[in-house]
C-alpha cells in the first residue's frame, strides 16, 4: 500500500489528485553556508542598541551602527577586507572602565642656543594601529606646532581608533576610543617602513610611551542569551581575560554536544613576546578556540583575529579539510623582521596552543598553521586529536551532512520503523536498519568523493546500524570515518655517493 501525507483514503469527489514529497529529493551533499559573529564595543554615537545582533553588509554599515573607529567597527572592516561574501553579524557589548592611552614626546633641534625655532624640515612617519599618520613639517615648527598638526590629523580621521590631545608636559596623548583592557594592545610607532627616518626637525628621536592603563572589558556571558539557538560557525572575540575565554570555550563546547549540534569556532588574537604567548596558550585547552600570536605588530590583535576569521570562514566553508596554510592575511602588518618569531619559536608556540604566521618575501603575512588551544585530554595526556581547526571543521561538516540527509529523508518524512525481516512495500513509509545503512553508505560515498574522508571500504566494513533493543523507536549507528588529513610536512633524506 502506498502511503500519502495529504491525500486521505476516504476522498470520494472525483478528480486526479497528486501530492509532492521532497523527502527523497536530496542527492549528494547539501549547501552549508557559514554565518559569522563578531563581538566588540561601540561608540555612543553608534545607531544600534547594545546587545543586539545586526547584519553587517558593508564596511560603511559597521561605521554607522557602531561608530567609526570603534573596536567593533574596526573588526568588521578588517573581516570585510578579506571576505565580502560570508554572512556577517555583529553584537556590541557595554563595558570598559578606563581607556588606554599612549604619550608621544617630541624634541626639536633649535636654530641657535636658547632659541625657540627648529631647523630642518621633513616628514614625521607616525603609524597608529597600522594606519599612516604622516605629517610634513617645516623648519620653523616648534613642539606646539608638531602636536597641533598631529592632533588635527588624528581627530579628523576615526580610522586610527584613537583621539588625540596634549598634556601638561607638552606630550601628544593618544587615547583609545573604547575603554577596556583591549586598548592596551593598540600601537603607535615611527619609521616602520624601510627608508623612513626622523625629520631634521627632531633633535634626536621621539619618546613613545606605549598604550597602557585600559581596564574593565565587557563580559561575554551577555552574548549567549542574546544569540540563543542561532548557529554561528565562526565567532571573533577581542577579549583575553581568563573569565571571558572560559565563558567562550564553555559555550562553544556546549554547542558542540549532540543535542545542541551547533558547532562554532572562535578566533582571538594576542600581542606578546614568546613567553607571554606560550603562557596564555598553556592556560587554555579548548578545541573550539584559536589564538594567533604576534609580537610587535603595528596591527592590533583584534584585527588580526578578524582577518584570520575572515580567511578561515571563506576557505573552510569551501573545503573544511583543505589546509589553511600560506593563505594571505591581507590588511595585517608583520612585526619588524628582528621581532618575528623564529622557526624554533613557532614550533614551540604550536605545541603550546598558539596559531602561527609567516611573512613571505613581499612582506605579506600568511597563515602558517591554524591550531586550536587543545593540547591534552581529560587525564592530562598530550592529545593531538583536535590540534588543527581543519579537523573540527571537517567533523562538523560530516555531522551536518549526516543530519541533513537522515532528518530530511526519514525523520521529517515521518517514517515508520521495522526490522530488516519486514517486507517493505514501495511507498509505504517504512524504513529498516538495512535501508538506513545503505543510505549512510551512499552519503559517505559522496563525502569520500569530495575528499573529506578516506578508506571508504573500511568504513563500510565497520559501520554498524542496529535497532535499539530497549527503545524500539530508535536506531543506533556507529560511524567510523577516516577523516582526511592535511599535507603539511615533507621529510626527505639525501644519501649521497662520491
Amino acid at each position: 500500500m502506498i502511503s500519502f501525507n495529504n491525500l486521505p483514503n476516504t476522498v470520494r469527489t472525483p478528480g486526479a489528485y497528486s501530492e509532492v514529497d521532497n523527502s527523497r529529493a536530496l542527492k549528494g551533499l547539501v549547501a552549508n553556508p557559514y554565518k559569522v559573529l563578531i563581538i566588540g564595543q561601540k561608540k555612543s554615537t553608534g545607531s544600534v542598541d547594545l546587545a543586539k545582533v545586526v547584519a553587517i553588509t558593508s564596511e560603511n554599515v559597521a561605521d554607522g551602527y557602531f561608530g567609526s573607529g570603534s573596536l567593533l567597527s574596526r573588526m568588521c572592516k578588517s573581516f570585510k577586507g578579506v571576505n565580502k561574501n560570508t554572512e556577517l553579524f555583529a553584537i556590541a557589548l557595554s563595558g570598559g572602565t578606563t581607556a588606554a592611552s599612549a604619550v608621544i614626546h617630541f624634541s626639536v633641534a633649535l636654530s641657535h642656543a636658547g632659541g625657540s625655532v627648529s631647523y630642518g624640515g621633513g616628514v614625521g612617519y607616525l603609524l597608529i594601529n597600522g594606519k599612516p599618520a604622516y605629517v610634513t613639517m617645516t623648519s620653523s615648527w616648534s613642539v606646539t606646532d608638531i602636536n597641533s598638526a598631529y592632533k588635527t590629523m588624528i581627530n579628523a580621521d576615526t580610522k586610527y581608533g584613537v583621539v588625540a590631545s596634549t598634556n601638561a608636559t607638552s606630550g601628544l596623548v593618544l587615547s583609545a576610543i573604547n575603554s577596556g583592557i583591549a586598548g592596551n594592545y593598540l600601537n603607535a610607532r615611527f619609521n616602520y617602513y624601510d627608508g623612513e627616518t626622523y625629520p631634521a626637525t627632531f633633535k634626536d628621536s621621539v619618546t613613545v610611551t606605549g598604550f597602557s592603563g585600559g581596564t574593565g572589558d565587557p563580559t561575554l556571558d551577555d552574548v549567549w542569551s542574546v544569540i540563543g539557538n542561532d548557529q554561528y560557525h565562526v565567532i571573533v572575540n577581542p577579549y583575553l581575560e581568563a573569565a571571558n575565554l572560559t565563558s567562550l570555550e564553555g559555550e562553544l563546547a556546549d554547542r558542540f554536544k549532540p543535542l545542541e549540534d551547533k558547532w562554532g569556532h572562535a578566533f582571538t588574537g594576542v600581542r606578546g613576546a614568546l613567553a607571554s604567548c606560550t603562557t596564555l596558550g598553556n592556560s587554555r585547552n579548548s578545541p573550539h578556540n584559536t589564538i594567533i600570536g604576534a609580537y610587535d605588530s603595528p596591527t592590533p590583535p583584534e584585527e588580526w583575529a578578524a582577518v584570520l576569521a575572515g580567511v578561515a570562514a571563506q576557505y573552510l566553508n569551501n573545503d573544511p579539510a583543505r589546509p589553511l596554510q600560506f593563505l594571505n592575511l591581507t590588511g595585517v602588518l608583520p612585526p619588524p623582521s628582528n621581532n618575528r618569531f623564529t622557526r624554533d619559536e613557532r614550533d614551540t608556540l604550536l605545541y603550546d596552543g598558539i596559531a602561527t604566521y609567516i611573512v613571505d618575501a613581499g612582506g605579506n603575512v600568511q597563515i602558517e598553521r591554524c591550531v586550536t588551544t587543545y593540547q591534552t585530554n581529560g587525564l592530562g595526556i598530550p592529545d593531538a586529536s583536535y590540534l588543527d581547526v581543519e579537523t573540527l571543521a571537517t567533523l562538523a561538516e560530516i555531522r551536518y551532512q549526516y543530519k541533513a540527509k537522515m532528518a530530511t529523508q526519514f525523520i521529517a518524512a515521518r517514517y515508520k520503523l521495522a526490522d530488516d525481516t519486514f517486507p517493505v512495500q514501495a511507498g509505504s513509509y517504512v524504513v529498516t536498519p538495512k535501508t538506513i545503512r545503505q543510505t549512510i553508505i551512499s552519503l559517505f560515498t559522496s563525502l569520500y568523493d569530495k575528499g573529506l574522508i578516506e578508506d571508504l571500504e573500511t568504513f563500510k566494513t565497520n559501520l554498524i546500524v542496529k535497532r535499539n533493543e530497549t527503545d524500539r523507536n530508535r536506531v543506533d549507528v556507529l560511524m567510523p570515518p577516516d577523516v582526511v588529513n592535511q599535507f603539511r610536512v615533507l621529510a626527505g633524506l639525501v644519501q649521497f655517493i662520491l
